[in-house]
């Protein structure tokens, strides 16, 4: 059976987007295409890496290419995500690598446990990891800590107060359940 890259191309074609409603070749989603008589290969470009329809997507290709190439020639599908920015790119916070928000509209759906519990876990994975509690209305990462009646150390550093984090746990720590404001003054 002979299939050139077009044939691949107009396969891929029919597989939609479950989000967008358009198929990936509309969108550009589909990168790097390789024939061969053996082997097919193509990533396929998402639009976030936390899809949460990529087995629906690469499912879908797997079927329609093997339609045109069959079930004999090995198909190698790469899933990968590009995220786009406005901002330039010079780094928000100089030598953090990843920055992991939580956060939610509503209280009391375990925002602070969530966080605790991910950030103790990286840490003990061997992440340097630093936490940052902006919660003004009910701090409830000191006592998930066990540090809440600690007083983190203010250093002036080029003329300005700069508070050091306390460690618990293997995480580096601020919070405002834990920063007098006073002492910053």
């Amino acid at each position: 059976m002979s299939f050139t890259q077009a044939d691949i191309i107009q396969a891929l074609s029919t597989v939609h987007d479950p989000d967008l409603k358009k198929d990936l070749v509309t969108l550009n989603m589909i990168k790097d295409i390789s024939v061969s008589d053996k082997k097919v290969s193509f990533t396929v470009v998402l639009t976030t890496p936390a899809c949460p329809l990529k087995e629906k997507i690469k499912n879908d290709c797997e079927d329609a290419v093997e339609k045109v190439i069959g079930t004999e020639v090995e198909l190698d599908i790469r899933m990968s995500s590009s995220v786009t920015s406005i901002r330039d790119n010079t780094p928000l916070l100089p030598g953090v690598k990843n920055i992991i928000a939580i956060a939610s509209g509503k209280g009391g759906v375990g925002k602070s446990t969530v966080t605790s519990n991910l950030a103790v876990a990286l840490a003990k994975m061997g992440a340097k990891v630093g936490l940052i509690d902006a919660d003004i209305y009910g701090p409830s990462i000191p006592l998930m800590f066990n540090c809440e009646h600690e007083q983190p150390e203010v250093k002036v550093v080029n003329g300005k107060n700069l508070i050091v984090p306390l460690l618990q746990y293997g995480v580096k720590l601020v919070s405002f359940g834990v920063v007098r404001w006073p002492a910053l003054l």
